[in-house]
């Protein structure tokens, strides 16, 4: 196993728009005599992206099947470093990531280590973004196993120990892979740093597509605290939190000092319980569907 260098690997789909920038970046922040492998596991995109990663000298593999949780285990299977590091592929990577991500990998209990990302436009959502990391920044110093800012779009991994717990969840969903990693590294006595301070940027459209993002996200959400065994339904942590929306959005919107936030955040909220609601709603009708043919 390659000892003095890394290799690079990413899960993509229909990436075009994004993925220049994205690659440009990686070489541009990561020292190309550092890179072992450029590994990209394409989930059947039907646009330029394998095109695009060729000409940024990745090399380029099917998904065996469809997601997120394939694209991320088969990556891992094609890596021959002892460390690696997965970034997606509308993830801009900070100019100081390389510089202070992988030195937190030091300690054998570490498995993951990454910094956090920010969105790059609208101001509104960035401002949110800013305000939510640098709040449950204070949480994870009094409690390291929080899940918040643990995400698998900027990380550093060591390869055997993460292959040695099972590899990247195996779900049937394509929310949620960075959560149960996180369950998995926790369950399993490892540690997963994050620093704060390293902000990569998200790259989003505007609002409807964080609109749309979120909702998508509700409607996997029933099925994702199945799989983390979370004591609260969706259903009711949603609706608590889209009902009080308005007054948080009112005060985050006075420490930002942008008065948009008050109308954006309770949207956002609104628009990720409808989501819930419209998931639960749809696995219910499928089981009672089920049940009927039975």
């Amino acid at each position: 196993m390659q000892e003095d260098k890394i290799d690079l690997v990413m899960w993509t789909k229909n990436g075009e728009s994004s993925l220049p920038r994205v690659l440009r970046q990686v070489d541009e922040v990561i020292p190309f005599e550092s890179v072992f492998n450029k590994i990209m596991i394409d989930d059947h995109s039907t646009d330029q992206t394998v095109k695009i990663a060729k000409d940024f000298n990745w090399q380029v593999y099917p998904n065996p099947a469809r997601g997120i949780s394939s694209g991320a285990n088969e990556a891992l299977r094609r890596v021959r470093s002892e460390r690696f590091v997965s970034v997606e592929q509308d993830v801009v990577l900070a100019k100081d990531w390389w510089e202070k991500i992988p030195p937190l990998l030091a300690g054998e209990k570490v498995v993951a280590a990454s910094g956090v990302r920010i969105p790059d436009k609208p101001d509104t959502l960035r401002l949110l973004e800013e305000y939510a990391v640098d709040r449950y920044h204070q949480k994870m110093l009094s409690n390291p196993a929080y899940r918040y800012g643990k995400t698998i779009d900027n990380t550093i991994y060591r390869t055997a120990l993460l292959g040695g717990m099972g590899g990247f969840p195996k779900l049937t969903i394509n929310a949620g892979i960075d959560a149960t990693l996180v369950k998995q590294i926790n369950d399993a006595g490892y540690v997963w740093k994050v620093d704060f301070t390293v902000r990569s940027i998200h790259i989003r459209r505007g609002i409807l597509d964080e609109l749309r993002h979120g909702y998508w996200y509700g409607t996997e959400a029933t099925a994702l605290d199945r799989v983390l065994e979370e004591p609260s339904s969706a259903l009711t942590s949603t609706l608590a939190r889209a009902a009080f929306s308005p007054f948080r959005g009112l005060s985050i919107a006075y420490k930002k000092r942008c008065w948009q936030i008050a109308f954006v955040y309770p949207v956002i909220r609104v628009t990720i319980f409808i989501g819930v609601l419209v998931g639960r709603l749809s696995k219910k009708l499928s089981i009672d569907f089920a049940n009927n043919q039975n």
